[in-house]
């Protein structure tokens, strides 16, 4: 990954404000946007505490905080006042720990004033020219509302918590998701920026689209099944083989929505690969490989032939504190503009 959104414009913008930056202390951030007019802006921000004219001014009062650290211990509640940083729905947020940075500055202040950020560039100076970073602040996602591990003009790639909603269900309470996030985070992109969907327990890897002709070409290429899939598990038992495909047709069951069945006369075709990783204690690490994209394919398809997922509330069993142990870890496609094949993939958190 080269970096995070149209890194090049972001380049582009703090190679043309290097006059701005002498004497300030390193590093830096540039990160360009848009306000709602559609007018470019490029905010620029730099390591000094102080705020400096034409600069994003700091997040955190480092020296305060210092102070009352060391004489008030424990008292977070102190602590968070000195601290503020502007989230994706333009609210103040006050994170867990502190963390101040040329990048959070910057992509602070552009969320503070409604703008549509379109590249964000860390950055140090060496010689006449800049070095890019490729660095981000654990902050940042948390201001995003989502931990992005690619973005680019046509498309971006999300790394879904489990526990979150991959689009609005019904009702104000099932508002928020992946999908509501994006698109008030980038209102220009089309209200249906999703490509496809995880279950709310799932965590891992969603393509969402930045424009109508993006999403048109990957909703397509899910339909056309030219996308490949991956998924990690846990397993409860041990499987005895090393690998095997489960060829079992699926229906919804009407009378306990959302809940899906195996049904060989009515149900349609659901085909899942899968190959053993690990064993231990008394569960097994899969990787799932499914052929078919039905509705809680890979939970029913366990659950089916006798080992459900751990912590699938619906088709096993959940301990308190237990999540679904079920992630999205790996996904290929063509990419929208280029055409060319494109692949990503994220570690499973279990």
């Amino acid at each position: 990954m080269r970096g995070f959104l149209a890194t090049d414009e972001a380049l582009a913008a703090a190679r043309e404000s290097l006059p701005r930056l002498k004497g300030l202390k390193g590093p830096y951030a540039a990160v360009t946007a848009r306000d709602r007019t559609g007018k470019p802006h490029t905010i620029l921000a730099s390591s000094d505490e102080a705020s400096i004219p034409g600069l994003a001014p700091p997040c955190f009062d480092s020296e305060s905080y210092g102070i009352i650290e060391s004489g008030y211990p424990g008292r977070q509640d102190l602590l968070a006042g000195l601290f503020a940083y502007r989230r994706w729905d333009g609210r103040s947020f006050h994170p867990s720990l502190p963390e101040d940075s040329p990048v959070l500055r910057a992509v602070s202040y552009a969320l503070g004033h409604a703008m549509e950020i379109t590249g964000i560039a860390p950055f140090c100076i060496g010689g006449d020219g800049i070095i890019p970073s490729c660095a981000m602040p654990e902050t940042l996602w948390e201001m995003l509302g989502l931990r992005f591990i690619y973005a680019d003009g046509c498309i971006a790639v999300a790394d879904k918590q489990a526990g979150m909603l991959s689009v609005p269900g019904k009702g104000d309470d099932k508002l928020d998701s992946v999908s509501y996030r994006f698109h008030r985070l980038f209102p220009s992109s089309p209200e249906q920026c999703f490509t496809h969907r995880l279950d709310m327990d799932t965590s891992g890897l969603l393509v969402l689209a930045f424009s109508r002709e993006a999403h048109r070409s990957v909703s397509m290429q899910f339909e056309a099944r030219t996308v490949r899939k991956e998924y990690e598990a846990l397993l409860e038992g041990t499987l005895e083989e090393d690998e095997g495909l489960i060829d079992a047709p699926m229906r919804l069951d009407p009378e306990r929505r959302p809940l899906q069945v195996v049904d060989h006369i009515q149900g349609r075709k659901a085909i899942t690969r899968w190959r053993k990783l690990e064993a231990y204690g008394n569960c097994t690490r899969v990787r799932f490989y499914p052929e078919t994209g039905r509705t809680h394919q890979l939970r029913v398809h366990s659950a089916y032939i006798g080992h459900p997922i751990l912590g699938d509330r619906l088709y096993g069993t959940r301990a308190p504190g237990e999540r679904l142990c079920l992630h999205a870890s790996y996904i290929e496609l063509d990419h929208p503009a280029s055409g060319g094949r494109i692949s990503f993939s994220s570690p499973a958190p279990f």
